[in-house]
C-alpha cells in the first residue's frame, strides 16, 4: 500500500536545539576545546561602555567569522542568509530560533573596528592553547611563501603620480598593448597589491602569505602578509624573530626552499645555532670559478688562476656581496689564456688587461650547504617540507578561500589570512579525522605492514622503522 504524508503546519514547536547537533559535528568539537570569553576582554577597549547602542556581541562576530571560512561561505550577505536557516549554525553562535541574526553590513563595520590587532591576538590565542595543550614544541618549523589574487583587475593599473610623463594617465582599459611594472604602475582599486607571479607564468596582482608550521604538528605560528613582489628570503628572520618574541619559544630547526637560501641567511642560522635545511639560492654556487679554471684557496685567502699565478685580494663589492680579487698589473700581458680570461667587448675600444675574480662573502658556508644537499637526510627534509607545506596552502585555498583576497588593502588581507589560520589550526587541535578517513588509514597501515613482510622479511625491521621516521602517524 502506497503511503502519503500528510503535512499540518505547527503554530508552535518545542525542540531541544542541543539534541540535534551530533556529539561528533566539528562545530561542537571546536567549541569544546575553546573558551571565546576572552574576546570580549580583548575588545572591550573599542567601545564605550556607558554610552551608546550596544553593538553586536564581539564573541558573536568572531564566531560568524569562523564559520565563514570554515565553510568557506563567499559573502557576509549569504553567512547571514544561511545562519537563518542552519540549526548547527545557531547552535555554534548561541542563537535562538527567536533571535535575530546581524544584518551583514554590520559585520563589515565591525571588522573594521576590531582591526589586524585584534584577529592578531585572536590568533595567537589559539596558537597558545596548542602550546598550552602539549600539540606545538615550535622548536621545529618550516616556511614558505604563496601568491594570492588581489580583488584588482589589471584593467584598474595606472601610472604613478611621479610618472607623468606616460602619455595615458588613466587605468587601462583594455590589456592587449599595455605594458606594467610595479615602478611605474599601481592599481587605483588595490594600491596594496603588486604584480607578481612566477617564472614563464603572466604576472597579475597579487599578495604574498609567508606561513611558518610546526613541522611535527603542522600548527600555523605564522601568517604573514606582503605584497605579491615581496621576495621570500628577506622576511626570512623578521617572521623568525616574532615567532621566538611572540610565543617565548626556541627555534632549533629551520627548513625552507631555495628561496630562502641567500648566503646572509645559510650564515645567520650558523651564527645562531640553528640547524638548517635550506639549499643554496643558486644551484651553481662556486661553480662560476672552477669553470673557469680558477681556485680559492681559504687558508691563503687567494685564488690562483689556470697558469698557477696568484691574485690577491683588491676591494669589497657590498653591492654583490663579493670579494674582488685581482691579478697583478702586467701579468696577464703576455698570458696566451688572455682573449679567453678576458674577451674584447664588442662596444669596447680598449681590452682589460687585468683579470679580476668575485668572491662571495659567504662561500664557506654555501660550499657547505653544497655538501650537506646529498645527503639523505637533507633531501628528506626537503621532501617533507614540500609535501607539508604545500598540503597547508593546498587545504587553506581550496576549502577556506585562500586562493583570493575578499577585500582590498593589506591589513584586510591580513585579517582574512589570520582567521583562515585560526580555522586550520583549530582543526589541529580538534583532530577532526572523519571516521571513514580514520578506517581507510588504518586499513591502508595494516595492508602495507603485511606486504613489507611478505615480501621483503629480511629486512622489514628496517623498512619499517624508516617508514614511521619519514612519514609519523600512517
Amino acid at each position: 500500500m502506497q503511503g502519503q504524508q500528510e503535512y499540518q503546519p505547527q503554530l508552535f514547536t518545542v525542540f531541544n536545539m542541543e539534541a540535534l547537533i551530533p556529539k561528533r559535528h566539528l562545530l561542537r568539537q571546536i567549541d569544546g576545546v575553546l573558551d571565546f570569553g576572552f574576546v570580549r576582554e580583548a575588545t572591550a577597549d573599542l567601545y564605550c561602555q556607558d554610552n551608546g547602542r550596544p553593538s553586536i556581541d564581539p564573541e558573536l562576530f568572531i564566531r560568524i567569522c569562523l564559520l565563514t571560512y570554515l565553510y568557506n561561505i563567499p559573502s557576509d550577505r549569504q553567512v547571514c542568509e544561511e545562519i537563518q536557516y542552519n540549526l548547527a549554525y545557531r547552535w555554534f553562535l548561541r542563537l535562538s530560533l527567536e533571535d535575530a541574526v546581524p544584518d551583514h553590513s554590520s559585520l563589515t563595520r565591525t571588522r573594521d573596528r576590531l582591526g589586524e590587532k585584534i584577529f592578531k591576538e585572536i590568533f595567537d590565542h589559539v596558537v597558545r592553547v596548542c602550546i598550552e595543550k602539549g600539540l606545538v614544541k615550535g622548536d621545529k618549523v618550516m616556511m614558505d611563501g604563496s601568491y594570492i589574487k588581489a580583488d584588482a583587475a589589471l584593467s584598474s593599473m595606472a601610472p604613478k603620480e611621479d610618472n607623468l610623463d606616460i602619455k595615458d594617465n588613466a587605468p587601462a582599459k583594455y590589456i592587449i598593448g599595455k605594458k606594467f611594472s610595479n615602478d611605474t604602475h599601481v592599481s587605483k582599486t588595490d594600491p596594496d597589491a603588486t604584480l607578481a607571479g612566477k617564472k614563464g607564468e603572466p604576472k597579475q596582482l597579487r599578495y604574498k602569505v609567508h606561513e611558518t608550521i610546526d613541522r611535527d604538528s603542522r600548527i600555523i605560528l605564522d601568517p604573514h602578509i606582503t605584497t605579491g613582489s615581496q621576495v621570500d628570503g628577506k622576511v626570512m628572520f623578521e617572521r623568525i624573530d616574532h615567532i621566538e618574541n611572540t610565543f617565548s619559544i626556541n627555534i632549533e630547526e629551520f627548513t625552507g626552499d631555495r628561496g630562502y637560501g641567500y648566503g646572509e641567511n645559510l650564515d645567520q642560522l650558523q651564527k645562531r645555532g640553528i640547524k638548517g635545511y635550506v639549499p643554496n639560492f643558486r644551484p651553481d654556487v662556486g661553480g662560476k670559478i672552477e669553470e673557469q679554471g680558477f681556485k680559492y684557496d681559504k687558508e691563503r685567502d687567494i685564488v690562483t688562476c689556470p697558469e698557477g699565478f696568484d691574485m690577491e685580494f683588491s676591494c669589497l663589492d657590498e653591492s654583490a656581496s663579493s670579494r674582488m680579487f685581482s691579478m697583478k698589473q702586467g701579468r696577464c700581458r703576455t698570458c696566451p689564456r688572455l682573449a679567453q680570461c678576458i674577451p674584447v667587448l664588442p662596444d669596447s675600444k680598449k681590452q682589460n688587461t687585468r683579470k679580476r675574480i668575485a668572491v662571495h662573502i659567504h662561500r664557506d658556508i654555501q660550499e657547505q650547504t653544497k655538501m650537506r644537499e646529498k645527503t639523505d637526510e637533507f633531501k628528506a627534509l626537503r621532501g617533507e617540507r614540500q609535501w607539508k607545506m604545500e598540503g597547508v596552502f593546498a587545504e587553506g585555498k581550496d576549502n577556506h578561500g585562500l586562493d583570493r583576497a575578499r577585500y582590498r588593502g593589506r591589513a584586510k588581507m591580513q585579517i582574512q589570512a589570520y582567521v583562515i589560520a585560526t580555522v586550520q589550526n583549530l582543526k589541529r587541535l580538534v583532530g577532526n579525522r572523519p571516521a571513514i578517513a580514520v578506517a581507510f588509514r588504518e586499513y591502508a597501515a595494516g595492508a602495507l605492514q603485511n606486504t613489507i613482510e611478505i615480501f621483503f622479511p629480511k629486512y622489514f625491521s628496517e623498512i619499517t622503522r624508516n617508514f614511521q621516521h619519514f612519514c609519523p602517524g600512517f
